[in-house]
């Protein structure tokens, strides 16, 4: 694989926690560690129309779970089981494996992100035609 070296403008503090994390795990390849943080990014937001297998984390205050379980009722095509976690007496958290197009995924991802009381959501695919 060839590669281009670029320049990256980041915040001082950000550059800071980096070499911190880098120190205490003994990670010294901060080409490496720029390339996996763009390769998720570009996975998370590249809305493609291809078959994917994933997961969606989400966390949520348990006042929201009528509200998740009833987008989740809905997309049921693309839903393939839940797992769920009591995080605390208030706090719950997710893991719904879905599959399905990309983009649809994407959107159920956002779906569920605009729930009132959804503290974070998280989209992780897989195909098994990646490189």
């Amino acid at each position: 694989m060839s590669a281009e070296k670029i320049s990256v403008s980041i915040p001082r503090d950000l550059l800071e926690q980096l070499e911190k994390f880098m120190k205490k795990s003994s990670v010294m390849d901060r080409s490496k560690i720029f390339q996996i943080a763009l390769r998720n990014f570009l996975d998370e937001n590249l809305s493609e129309d291809k078959e994917v297998t994933g997961i969606i984390n989400i966390i949520y205050n348990e006042d929201s779970t009528g509200d998740i379980t009833k987008v989740q009722h809905e997309k049921l095509i693309s839903i393939i089981s839940t797992l769920h976690i009591h995080l605390n007496e208030k706090e719950c958290m997710e893991a719904i494996a879905v599959k399905g197009k990309k983009k649809e995924l994407i959107d159920l991802a956002l779906i569920l992100s605009q729930i009132r009381g959804v503290k974070k959501v998280k989209l992780l695919t897989y195909n098994e035609n990646e490189k």
